[in-house]
């Protein structure tokens, strides 16, 4: 349902920042008469960006003559609702009125638009069109005396995701090395076996990641305010036409292989990083000369695999992949 709404809307989507949540949300639902939707939930990632969700809902009718105030389970259906910006969201539930006990389900569909207020929480502003089904015989098998009409409410979300913890230690001091050139960076991937196109297009993708180099770092920002790890992949290698998966994890898995040996990368490839565990919770863009550009808890920045210093020996010990996508 979610799936559908959005590409009917033509709303663009990206893809989760988190992998799990909780949500709080609150609605006017304009029916017959005013009453008001509460849900608590808690969804997890299904698969790409649809997310699944279970929680409890409370419908408070005391405003109506009917009042068919009640409380039950809700099913959700979400889509890119864990990040950033626009999502939709479906549900089902089926909820006992407080009066005589009898079951009403609902259904209800619609958009939504999240903002970041902080590190691990968002609110968004939503609408939704909600239909009441009093014999649960389907939205599609509705009675006259169904109620349906539009709620517009907020909600709160909290949950958490791979990657957004600190990805560097607090305490080592921290380099500054010098960014490269364009023509620096077409030169070593040429240097390294690419075709005089594959070359320029390195070249092209390194320039625009060095180019928000000192933005800071945003959980879930894939944009000049800030970016995280892999949004600023994503960013850099989007620019010139080269979409990639939104999750450093997958982004860890696109393209070709290539050994994590210092003299087998090229200046594009994708390093991953396990911070905790053997996973890629991290991801780089190799630049050259053993350097490579990431979002990191201090922002936008070059580190290095072969320097001697406390940061570029703690990342050399979490180098764990390396990933091509320009051949």
């Amino acid at each position: 349902m979610a799936v559908l709404i959005l590409m009917v809307a033509g709303v663009p989507v990206r893809l989760p920042a988190q992998h799990a949540g909780f949500d709080l949300a609150a609605g006017r639902w304009w029916g017959d008469s005013v009453a008001t939707a509460y849900s608590a939930a808690y969804h997890n990632r299904l698969v790409g960006p649809l997310d699944l969700g279970l929680g409890v809902t409370h419908l408070d009718d005391t405003r109506s003559l009917l009042d068919r105030t009640a409380t039950g389970l809700e099913v959700t259906l979400g889509l890119a609702r864990s990040g950033r910006g626009p999502y939709a969201v479906g549900s089902a539930g089926l909820a006992a009125r407080h009066g005589d006990g009898n079951l009403d389900a609902h259904w209800t569909a619609g958009l939504g638009f999240a903002f970041p207020v902080l590190p691990f929480a968002s609110l968004g502003l939503e609408a939704r069109w909600r239909v009441e089904d009093q014999t649960v015989a389907g939205f599609w098998r509705l009675n006259p005396g169904d109620r349906r009409g539009l709620v517009l409410g907020f909600r709160i979300a909290a949950g958490s995701r791979i990657g957004a913890k600190r990805t560097r230690p607090s305490t080592p001091p921290r380099p500054v090395f010098e960014a490269p050139s364009d023509d620096a960076v077409v030169s070593m991937a040429e240097s390294a076996g690419a075709s005089p196109n594959a070359a320029r297009l390195a070249g092209d993708v390194v320039g625009t990641a060095l180019g928000v180099m000192g933005s800071p770092y945003i959980w879930g920002g894939d944009q000049a305010t800030g970016y995280d790890c892999s949004g600023l992949i994503q960013y850099a290698y989007g620019q010139h036409g080269l979409i990639l998966p939104r999750i450093s994890r997958d982004q860890a898995r696109s393209g070709v292989h290539v050994d994590p040996r210092l003299d087998a990368l090229r200046p594009g490839d994708i390093l991953g990083f396990a911070i905790e565990g053997s996973g890629v919770s991290h991801v780089g863009l190799y630049v050259g000369d053993g350097r490579f550009i990431h979002s990191a808890s201090s922002g936008v920045r070059l580190s290095s695999l072969t320097a001697t210093d406390p940061d570029s020996r703690w990342w050399r010990d979490r180098w764990v992949s390396a990933r091509r996508m320009i051949q």
